[in-house]
């Protein structure tokens, strides 16, 4: 018999865990498992492109009459489809599950487990505790995740699974050679300027660094949000008007990020950062944080380098280093990419998804 499954997420938008989970669904194998989705709040490009059974609940708050039109109409669509397995993602859909899970005991829930909870606060915090107990299971996308949660929460470390992020080889360009990337060379970040853990202000004050060495240089910002302004005016008062470019939102950053000499990442929280796997698929050397997931993906002196949070000094040091030594260059450049496609492949996560799933749906529904 088919897997039915639920994903409940917040909505499809174009964010990293989105893009993600939309990737999941179109590569599962149809004939031993039924993707259904349901979002919290309206939804365009990505839900409508899904040609399964969807639900779009327009949630508001779980202090309003209207969460329990939303619990019915959810448990409803939980009933008619027949829903052996609900995953969900983010805080709000974890504890909605919770609260139809008494409704529909078969039901297994599992909880996806994507940052380092630098969103927490108490009232957050008291969201999580109180949906935990209705879970079978959950899952990290990466070794630093389940050890945070195990710690911070107090989850047994033998109910989260860690399956990490994949990217479709079929969407990545080939590989350009050194010698062939663009002139003047390129360093370039891919992030959300709507979050201040980015700290996408570091990567212009490295900028400024590199750029008084090496004046050739040239930097991209991929990504947008309410930082940009102010992000901007960073890079005008250092000088770097004609240097920077600020990119905006690009849906499809891949043939851009081919380009870059060097791929930074300047967070100081990651789970496990979908921009470095970008970078490192295109076979771009990797300057990062080492936070979070981050050293489960770049290997020192291997695919790239880490560096402390803030340490722009010692980030722009690693970056001139790559772009003067172009034999370490073309090294890491090469062992980015095979890295890349053999552990972090789309086709190697949904085969984990896959057997998780069998796994999830032959245990209890509920282990407290």
């Amino acid at each position: 018999m088919k897997i039915n499954i639920l994903y409940l997420i917040m909505l499809l938008g174009d964010g990293g865990t989105e893009k993600q989970l939309v990737r999941l669904i179109h590569g599962l194998d149809t004939n031993r498992f039924a993707p259904h989705v349901c979002t919290l709040l309206p939804s365009e490009a990505h839900f409508d492109e899904l040609d399964i059974p969807k639900l779009e609940l327009r949630f508001t708050s779980f202090v309003r009459v209207s969460i329990v039109q939303n619990m019915l109409q959810l448990s409803r669509f939980i009933r008619e489809h027949d829903i052996h397995i609900v995953q969900t993602f983010f805080q709000d859909p974890c504890l909605l599950a919770a609260l139809v899970k008494p409704f529909h005991h078969r039901v297994r829930l599992v909880g996806s487990l994507r940052d380092m909870g630098f969103w927490r606060d108490r009232r957050e915090n008291m969201k999580m505790r109180l949906a935990y107990p209705a879970y079978t299971g959950f899952v990290a996308n990466s070794e630093a995740v389940k050890a945070h949660f195990v710690q911070a929460d107090g989850l047994d470390p033998q109910r989260v699974e860690v399956i990490y992020n994949g990217i479709d080889r079929a969407g990545v360009p080939p590989v350009l050679p050194w010698e062939e990337r663009q002139a003047p060379p390129l360093v370039g970040i891919v992030a959300n300027l709507n979050r201040r853990v980015k700290r996408v202000g570091d990567f212009l004050a490295m900028a400024a660094v590199v750029h008084a060495r090496r004046p050739d240089v040239r930097f991209a910002v991929l990504g947008d949000g309410w930082l940009r302004e102010q992000l901007e005016a960073q890079a005008r008062a250092a000088g770097l008007q004609d240097v920077v470019e600020f990119k905006g939102m690009v849906t499809e950053p891949l043939p851009l990020v081919r380009h870059f000499r060097v791929g930074v990442i300047t967070s100081e929280s990651e789970g496990l950062c979908n921009a470095i796997i970008e970078y490192m698929a295109c076979g771009v050397p990797v300057v990062a944080t080492g936070v979070g997931g981050n050293p489960e993906l770049v290997e020192e002196g291997v695919s790239g380098f880490l560096v402390p949070v803030g340490a722009v000094e010692t980030m722009a040091e690693k970056v001139l280093t790559i772009l003067d030594e172009s034999d370490l260059a073309r090294r890491l450049a090469h062992n980015a990419a095979a890295k890349a496609a053999g552990d972090f492949s789309l086709e190697r996560m949904v085969g984990k998804f896959q057997a998780y799933y069998q796994r999830i749906f032959a245990s209890s529904p509920c282990t407290k």
